[in-house]
């Protein structure tokens, strides 16, 4: 997923803020089930919810304004009520990898119980036939990046 750091998400000094990183790895994290499970609309639409219960992001090099970023997404480790995505973040003109993170979610109705996650997603992740969809690395098979 391509994003362009805007002058809102800057500092005084015009380096990405630690806090825009959040609704970038949101983009890339819907775009990932968009293509591989179904739109996050139709989660929603089918009363599954999936709330970040963890999150941890290392920021290895700085990001300006104006930058062109890639941020990519990688469904891995998920169990029968939850999932958790990996990020990479990369500056565009120079590919240099400017941080990595990590999204846990857990899956609940709309009153907050856990449910299971709807078959188009369990699909998704399991495209390779193991049975709980991750590869001997916890890496979700086929995932791709967005």
């Amino acid at each position: 997923m391509s994003i362009r750091v805007r002058y809102a998400e800057t500092d005084q000094m015009g380096v990405g803020y630690h806090g825009a990183y959040l609704p970038w790895l949101e983009v890339a994290r819907t775009g990932w089930l968009r293509k591989h499970a179904l739109p996050y609309r139709e989660l929603e639409a089918a009363g599954v919810h999936l709330p970040v219960i963890e999150v941890r992001c290392r920021y290895l090099r700085p990001v300006r304004y104006d930058d062109d970023l890639i941020v990519e997404a990688t469904a891995h480790g998920y169990r029968r009520s939850g999932i958790g995505f990996e990020y990479r973040v990369l500056r565009a003109r120079d590919g240099v990898l400017v941080a990595t993170a990590t999204t846990r979610h857990a899956a609940v109705g709309p009153g907050g119980r856990a449910r299971r996650l709807p078959e188009a997603v369990r699909n998704a992740l399991t495209a390779g036939g193991e049975e709980d969809g991750s590869t001997e690395d916890g890496r979700a098979r086929d995932a791709g990046a967005v």
